[in-house]
């Protein structure tokens, strides 16, 4: 598997939260996006949003870790670290 660059994964990131958090327009997703940034991002959305990212990318995302995410690009960090590991 090809290793995913880091703006291919905050896109598809972007895309799955504009999904989960039915937004309109995923261009205002970017890295520093915070949970109080969003509407409705409470803890079981955020549940769903780990849940779509692991489908999406085909990853186990560490539990511990998906809840310590201060940001949408500590989400994206996360996700190409464990895609990493995978190909390894």
């Amino acid at each position: 598997m090809a290793a995913a660059s880091n703006d291919d994964v905050m896109t598809r990131i972007a895309q799955v939260m504009t999904r989960v958090f039915h937004l309109s327009d995923g261009s205002t997703i970017s890295r520093s996006t915070t949970a109080s940034d969003v509407k409705g991002w409470d803890s079981l959305s955020h549940a769903m949003l780990v849940l779509e990212v692991e489908q999406e990318f085909g990853v186990d995302l560490p539990l511990d870790r998906t809840y310590a995410l201060a940001n949408a690009g500590e989400l994206a960090d996360l996700v190409r670290e464990t895609l990493g590991r995978a190909s390894s």
